[in-house]
């Protein structure tokens, strides 16, 4: 239950261009596979922010024009982000673009165990302080940040962006906290996660008791 007087969040999602995603999982799964997992991720992150009761909008920044039908399809807005190459250019103009008002949410679109009830645990903590850090399961990046405000700080993702993401608040002198949310730190980067993954799928294949959006590409012997 959302409290009174909650503002809620306005999600901004960054996803690559899927056929280019997930390189280093090349060794196991060609192009297609890895744009299947890509796009069944980014659904699952999409339908998990759909569901939040935290969460008023979202918008999709991507290079590919030819997800803009599926993000629609899944609530979402859809921002090409033009010539802004990069992770942070392109997130530096979504938040130029989106309607102001709202605390933001930036998270990333490869999160498989994503729930709705972690995304309004995340936002309802995130009222405590100007800026909240999700770090990823190894505490070296940086997989969501909630800005009461924008421009709080310089985005800086990428390999480290964890420490130069806390570096940066404590220069800038902005109050901030780091929480841990699992589904919010696991994400799909290597072979382990890639393993685990498809152990959790395989385990609750026939079981009813949490949705399953991904469909798992098959992988090669």
């Amino acid at each position: 239950m959302i409290e009174p007087f909650f503002k809620p969040v306005h999600a901004v999602v960054p996803v690559k261009v899927p056929r280019k995603s997930k390189m280093r999982l090349s060794h196991l799964l060609n192009a297609a596979e890895r744009t299947s997992l890509t796009i069944s991720m980014l659904i699952n992150v999409l339908t998990a922010l759909r569901r939040a009761e935290s969460v008023a909008s979202v918008t999709v920044v991507s290079a590919d024009r030819g997800l803009r039908q599926l993000v629609e399809g899944c609530g979402a807005s859809f921002l090409w982000e033009n010539h802004h190459q990069g992770l942070n250019r392109a997130l530096t103009y979504a938040l130029r673009k989106i309607p102001g008002g709202n605390p933001i949410l930036i998270i990333h679109a490869d999160l498989p165990f994503l729930m709705a009830e972690e995304v309004d645990r995340l936002t309802m903590k995130a009222q405590r302080y100007p800026l909240t850090f999700v770090p990823s399961k190894d505490e070296t990046g940086t997989n969501a940040i909630v800005m009461q405000s924008p421009n709080l700080i310089k985005l800086s993702f990428g390999r480290g962006s964890f420490g130069r993401h806390v570096m940066l608040a404590k220069k800038a002198k902005v109050r901030h906290e780091s929480v841990r949310i699992y589904g919010i730190e696991f994400d799909v980067d290597d072979e382990q996660d890639l393993d685990k993954l498809i152990g959790w799928k395989s385990e609750r294949e026939n079981s009813q008791s949490r949705r399953w959006t991904l469909s798992m590409p098959t992988l090669r012997t």
